[in-house]
């Protein structure tokens, strides 16, 4: 992925420069502004993406609308360290009261009204208030800590990784997003796409193989995905062992409902570990009811699946059934996903950052007491 990098005092200005550089079919790629002012923008040049204009990602960012994002940013409320993601997309968080005394009650509302069952709310408040930490966020990060598994994907993951999940919940997009943050460190990443049922997939996986400029291979069968994973394996052992390298395997829409269904995303899971070590991943949108989501999250844990990437994140206003799922079914929370846009579109998952999700701005500590953070893990 060809990728070039612009300074300026402004975004105005680092966009002027990537026009003037690299022309009006420059991509921006991310857009960082730095803790002391100034701008960092990263763009790619890519002809090959407007031959596919007819089918574009939904999530690819053009100058303009940079541009629009950066002009309404001011308008927005000021992001805090406990920012809770609805309150980022102009959404209420949804049925907490702000600023309440940090106490064992309030902990235990603010985890029920973000749809936490009882059960699992009282476990995780009970162990929060015995951590001895003051600051909410932090005695639960805690308490998730102790609870929960969180392991996150590394930029080159050592096997292919398998995305499989129901449809609508952003399996192809999440594909992307892995693949943009591997080119982005320069390793070199490939797309094998499964998908030959969903309208317009091939079409889709093009796309962003086309604007990520990596390769985009289309495996139809579980043959053909066997295959592509044997020449993969055969190329790595030829070229220098050191080449860090990552491949992101993107599966069609289960149905786990019916036999037939189970039985071919089985078959498939099991053919990618046999033949590269190849790790199937969960994606679940953190926007179903927690019964719904841990029904679906325990069904794909009986396939073999053991970590979750949970996604909509921006769009979700209660985070209890991300917790449900993970309880019942087992999973370790891998990254979470919680912008449209590719670039630094998954971050690692780590009890702090669940935290600040499901708090957001419900409980305040009382001034009075020193507070004792914990640092991510």
């Amino acid at each position: 992925m060809r990728l070039r990098t612009f300074i300026a005092d402004s975004m105005t200005e680092a966009v002027d420069q990537v026009r003037e550089a690299m022309g009006s079919d420059a991509i921006i790629v991310s857009s960082i502004e730095g803790e002391n002012g100034g701008f960092e923008v990263t763009a790619t040049l890519d002809q090959r993406a407007k031959d596919h204009a007819t089918s574009p990602p939904s999530e690819e960012t053009v100058l303009e609308e940079i541009l629009k994002e950066h002009l309404s940013a001011s308008q927005k409320p000021v992001e805090t360290p406990h920012t809770h993601p609805a309150e980022r997309a102009g959404e209420q968080v949804a049925q907490t009261e702000p600023n309440l005394v940090f106490s064992e009650a309030t902990l235990l509302k603010a985890l029920e009204d973000q749809g936490v069952p009882t059960i699992l709310a009282s476990a995780l408040t009970a162990k929060a208030m015995s951590a001895g930490i003051n600051d909410p966020v932090n005695a639960l990060a805690t308490a998730l800590a102790d609870r929960f598994s969180f392991d996150p994907l590394p930029i080159a993951p050592p096997h292919p990784i398998m995305a499989v999940g129901l449809p609508g919940h952003g399996k192809t997009v999440t594909v992307a997003k892995l693949a943009a943050r591997a080119a982005v460190e320069n390793v070199r990443a490939q797309i094998i796409s499964t998908d030959a049922e969903r309208t317009g997939a091939k079409a889709q996986a093009e796309a962003y193989g086309d604007l990520l400029q990596i390769p985009v291979d289309h495996a139809e069968t579980i043959d053909a995905m066997g295959l592509v994973l044997d020449q993969r394996t055969d190329r790595m052992g030829i070229e220098a062992a050191d080449r860090r390298e990552a491949c992101f395997i993107d599966t069609a829409a289960a149905n786990l409902l019916t036999a037939e269904g189970r039985q071919t995303l089985q078959h498939q899971i099991a053919a990618g570990q046999q033949i590269s070590g190849a790790e199937a991943i969960l994606v679940l949108a953190a926007s179903g009811d927690a019964r719904s989501m841990a029904e679906t999250a325990q069904d794909f844990a009986e396939l073999g699946v053991r970590r979750v990437i949970v996604t909509q994140l921006d769009v979700s206003r209660r985070f209890g059934g991300i917790l449900a799922a993970a309880e019942i079914a087992g999973l370790s929370f891998a990254q979470f996903s919680d912008t449209p846009y590719l670039a630094r579109g998954v971050s690692a998952a780590t009890p702090l950052r669940l935290a600040q999700m499901l708090l957001g701005q419900a409980i305040k500590a009382p001034l009075t007491e020193h507070t004792s953070p914990i640092s991510a893990v």
